[in-house]
């Protein structure tokens, strides 16, 4: 019980730290950015997936066009192209836009920016005039007529988190488009101006009365409370953004400087990875013998997934990189356990041993009970598809990981410690869904001990798991399921 609670506390502290570290990242990034006189939100459209939806909406076809994106008009009446935004847009400090296109034939272009989802649409229906010369456009925001879908007045741009082309062009006419960006006229004022330390009830105090003074501040400098956990920053982070969209957030105590995000690279990475695989194939063909075999297999399973997930390097989509990555160190324990693969699908010696596992199912309900919301529905193919991964997870854990740990530690019955603890790591940097695994797994590794099979473990994890999906992500105790760098998102 004493270890459980040490590897809880150990774990929330890990993800505190790594979100700090990404806030601060993040902030120095976009003062790097503002210092350089480069746009805060701009959008490369090159591929269709950078459209929201991947398409045009209305009667349009989007096709990728080197590149940039080629839209071309199936009827001649307007559609729209929605830049996907995954924060809120500052339209009243940011307000002008900077087209790249180009088309072929004479039309318009219109706007359309809606402050929330609750909120009216407004759309300025002729913001510029196309023709076949132009090559690039500015257009700002605050002289344009906006009117709502009611015809009634709007407001100048604001917050807004919904930003649309409207496009008008003849019949067959088309609009290649590269990229878009929004642009300030306004100086920023110096960081030491515009500071705000947060207090620690800053989440329970009311957010008006603690930044009265911010109101007009483009950038304002929010740093954290110290101590928080990395949900509460993340929460914090998040209400800070809804009113001041481009401010600069970071942990207690620090102060941003403008530092370039650097990037990866890839060269590197890869002759890193393709090193790693060739060793797993030398590994796999030519096993070590003696003491040091369980060391060396178990690092050769989790060195490539660790460094996906912990390191961040698993995003919004996942890169060829990644997936090569992650993917030879499972393909490397399925090489070291093909002999053993019977035990995926070893059946049970008793039917208790199907209840066992099941002990956490109660212990989900009662969360989703106390902490959640209303089920969500689920995809019939995810569920399908959740249930097989679970069984292959499971799997790398008990079967393969486990067996190893229990040939190097003193008592084969410690070992349930260390891969709990590898598969809350498998979950970094969330940090309630990191000590939910370790509990869980901890409980389930116990079971496996008992029965050496994986199915009802499996079972268990995926019911679990579907249940905190449905009931549970996305309220107070659990932000999402996302891992890595999705977790940020």
């Amino acid at each position: 019980m004493l270890v459980a609670l040490i590897a809880c506390v150990a774990l929330g502290r890990l993800a505190a730290q790594m979100t700090a570290t990404q806030l601060l990242d993040q902030a120095q990034h976009q003062l790097a950015r503002i210092e350089a006189n480069q746009p805060l939100w701009e959008w490369q459209l090159r591929k269709p997936r950078d459209l929201v939806a991947g398409r045009a909406f209305g009667n349009a076809t989007v096709v990728q066009d080197d590149d940039a994106l080629r839209v071309t008009s199936e009827d001649g009446t307007p559609f729209e192209l929605g830049l996907p935004i995954a924060s809120p847009l500052d339209l009243r400090h940011w307000p002008i836009l900077q087209l790249a296109l180009q088309s072929n034939t004479a039309g318009n272009i219109g706007l359309v920016w809606q402050g929330s989802s609750h909120a009216l649409a407004c759309l300025a229906p002729s913001a510029h005039v196309l023709t076949p010369d132009t090559s690039s456009l500015r257009i700002d925001l605050r002289d344009l007529a906006w009117k709502s879908a009611e015809q009634g007045k709007c407001a100048t741009p604001g917050i807004a988190q919904m930003l649309r082309l409207r496009v008008q062009l003849p019949r067959d006419g088309s609009l290649r488009i590269a990229s878009a960006a929004l642009l300030t006229t306004e100086p920023m004022p110096h960081l030491q101006d515009v500071a705000i330390d947060l207090p620690k009830n800053a989440l329970q105090q009311g957010m008006d009365r603690i930044t009265a003074r911010t109101q007009n501040w483009p950038m304002p400098l929010f740093r954290l409370p110290d101590g928080i956990s990395a949900e509460a920053m993340l929460a914090l982070s998040n209400r800070l953004r809804d009113r001041w969209p481009a401010a600069l957030i970071v942990p207690a105590g620090e102060t941003p400087q403008a530092e370039p995000m650097a990037r990866p690279r890839q060269a590197w990475a890869w002759s890193a990875c393709i090193v790693y695989l060739l060793v797993l194939l030398w590994l796999a063909l030519r096993p070590v013998r003696g003491r040091l075999r369980p060391w060396i297999e178990i690092a050769g399973c989790l060195l490539g997934p660790l460094w996906v997930i912990t390191g961040l390097h698993w995003g919004l989509r996942p890169t060829p990189l990644g997936l090569t990555t992650f993917g030879g160190g499972l393909v490397y324990a399925l090489a070291i356990e093909r002999r053993h693969l019977p035990r995926l699908w070893r059946w049970p010696g008793a039917g208790r041993q199907w209840l066992w596992p099941l002990a956490t199912l109660p212990v989900t309900v009662l969360l989703a009970m106390f902490y959640g919301h209303a089920l969500r529905p689920l995809l019939l193919g995810h569920v399908l598809a959740y249930f097989a991964w679970a069984w292959l997870q499971q799997w790398l854990i008990l079967v393969v990981l486990l067996h190893r740990f229990e040939r190097i530690l003193p008592r084969p019955s410690w070992a349930i410690v260390p891969v709990a603890l590898v598969f809350a790591l498998l979950h970094t940097p969330n940090a309630a869904l990191m000590q939910l695994c370790f509990v869980g797994e901890l409980w389930w590794a116990w079971c496996f001990l008992r029965s050496r099979s994986v199915l009802p473990v499996a079972l268990s994890h995926a019911i679990c798991a579907l249940l905190v999906e449905s009931a549970l992500a996305g309220g107070p105790l659990l932000r999402s399921l996302e891992v890595s760098a999705r977790f940020f998102l």
